[in-house]
């Protein structure tokens, strides 16, 4: 038999409400290799624990009271731009506007608390490894969802853009490089840097690629016709 070799220095902060919950995880992650650096209740232990330990993932509870899990995911995406972050929930809370609400804040992967040994272990590896996973939904699902809220909502995407960024950000979700961005509106590739470097932030996203996603998930790039080829030039 082949021997299993486990992905080397995989480190996780878990912050979970619920201690049995807690223990759980910590045993599964720990049982396959990957380091639980830290495990808590506390939120802002934990806020406390990522900043020290500077983990590869946190994993955050949605079930804290109120809104805290979804305010947790944001301060730590505003503090760690490149964290990795899984939100758990609980499959009574699942639904479809929270899913987007955790995608909005800041998480990459999506969990329910229910879910097998085995995929919360994938979730993990492959939320480190810059992949962004849904739980039990597909891609195609989720887009979707988004297609359907932007016909029912009436509001533009990222409000915190200016038209002339979102107009920018809609171009670099088609995959223009700034050079293309540039003729398109008549400015110069300066001026568009500057433009990607302003909005990122904005987005609460930290590089390029990043933002190419959080556009899409929008559906920004169907605004108007078009269509490019990714380049990050």
């Amino acid at each position: 038999m082949a021997e299993v070799v486990h992905d080397v220095g995989t480190c996780v902060v878990v912050i979970e409400s619920i201690p049995l919950v807690l223990g759980g995880l910590r045993s599964a992650l720990e049982g396959d290799g990957i380091s639980v650096v830290a495990g808590t209740h506390d939120p802002q232990a934990g806020v406390r624990a990522v900043r020290e330990e500077k983990p590869d993932v946190v994993l955050v509870d949605l079930d804290l009271p109120g809104r805290a899990g979804i305010g947790l995911l944001q301060q730590l995406r505003r503090q760690n731009p490149a964290l990795r972050l899984v939100a758990m929930v609980s499959p009574d809370r699942d639904d479809d506007k929270l899913l987007l609400t955790t995608l909005i804040a800041g998480a990459t992967g999506y969990l329910l608390k229910s879910t097998e040994t085995a995929d919360l272990l994938r979730t993990v590896r492959a939320v480190q490894r810059g992949y962004v996973t849904l739980g039990p939904r597909s891609g195609s699902e989720l887009f979707a969802l988004l297609r359907r809220m932007a016909e029912a909502d009436e509001t533009l995407p990222f409000p915190a853009l200016t038209n002339r960024e979102r107009e920018v950000l809609r171009l670099v979700s088609l995959g223009y490089g700034n050079r293309r961005i540039a003729q398109d509106l008549f400015i110069s590739e300066k001026t568009v840097r500057n433009y990607v470097s302003a909005i990122l932030p904005k987005i609460n996203v930290s590089n390029r690629l990043e933002a190419i996603v959080s556009a899409r998930l929008t559906g920004l790039e169907s605004a108007y016709p078009g269509a490019g080829s990714v380049s990050t030039r």
